[in-house]
């Protein structure tokens, strides 16, 4: 899916922080205040990297996005063992 709703900064800056042990401000410094795209497992940012100042495309995952995957494989599978 594309074009969905984009989520709160603030759970995609989280999302960084989690991942990277950093604060997204002390890494970037965002160009455009809101994403420039959203699909349906992440949305993506365009920002500067403080380090050097090259200009960046963040792509930030959804919240739970890896839970939502499992079971949609799950499902799935257990859908292709009936009908196999």
């Amino acid at each position: 899916q594309d074009r969905l709703p984009t989520f709160p900064k603030e759970e995609a800056f989280a999302q960084v922080k989690a991942e990277l042990g950093v604060d997204f401000d002390s890494v970037f410094e965002l160009i455009e205040p809101e994403p420039i795209a959203a699909a349906s497992i992440g949305q993506v940012f365009k920002a500067r990297l403080i380090s050097n100042g090259n200009v960046v495309a963040i792509k930030i995952q959804r919240p739970r996005c890896e839970e939502i995957i499992a079971v949609d494989l799950y499902i799935m599978r257990f859908y292709a063992g009936i009908l196999a």
